[in-house]
């Protein structure tokens, strides 16, 4: 990786992270920042390592959810040490891998995402109700549901869920003077 590489993707990660983990309660009282990087680190490499290289070619639903499911798994060997919990909720890990995905996207680095990073906004934009809190989902059920509700918006607009996700959240940032 050049350098410049190297420090897109930290930003990246500096990214999702604040976006998976911000609202989340994820870390465990008094845990020192040191424990935080060290399990943050581990999972970068986690992600980079074992689930980015799949998605230089399609992956398809099932195996994405399973993807986010091993993030699940890989977390419990942390549970003890530095977790609220014994392990990432499914809401998390979605929002992590989900969110990184996009930003490899865009940039060209992989192919196209099967999903998009589900959250309360995006819940909005598709009239759930009720709006589930993704900090809270357990498992994938609830995600399951908004994916499908989306589905079907984006195939009203020929779209995919990512680019669908992707022009929604592009619109909603554009500033009106």
């Amino acid at each position: 990786m050049t350098p410049q590489q190297n420090f897109i993707n930290t930003e990246i990660w500096i990214l999702t992270f604040g976006g998976a983990f911000q609202r989340a309660s994820i870390y465990a009282k008094e845990i020192n920042e040191t424990k935080r990087k060290n399990f943050r680190d581990a999972l970068i490499q986690f992600v980079e390592v074992n689930l980015l290289p799949k998605y230089s070619k399609t992956v398809h639903e099932e195996e994405h959810i399973e993807n986010i499911n091993s993030i699940i798994t890989f977390s419990e060997n942390y549970k003890e040490d530095i977790l609220n919990g014994s392990k990432i909720r499914f809401g998390v890990a979605q929002k992590l891998l989900n969110l990184y995905l996009k930003y490899q996207w865009c940039l060209g680095n992989i192919q196209m995402p099967p999903h998009f990073p589900v959250d309360r906004i995006i819940q909005v934009k598709l009239k759930c109700k009720p709006i589930i809190p993704w900090t809270t989902m357990e498992n994938d059920s609830d995600y399951r549901t908004i994916i499908e509700r989306a589905r079907g918006v984006a195939d009203e607009k020929g779209v995919s869920l990512a680019e669908w996700e992707l022009e929604e959240f592009s619109r909603r940032r554009i500033i009106k003077t």
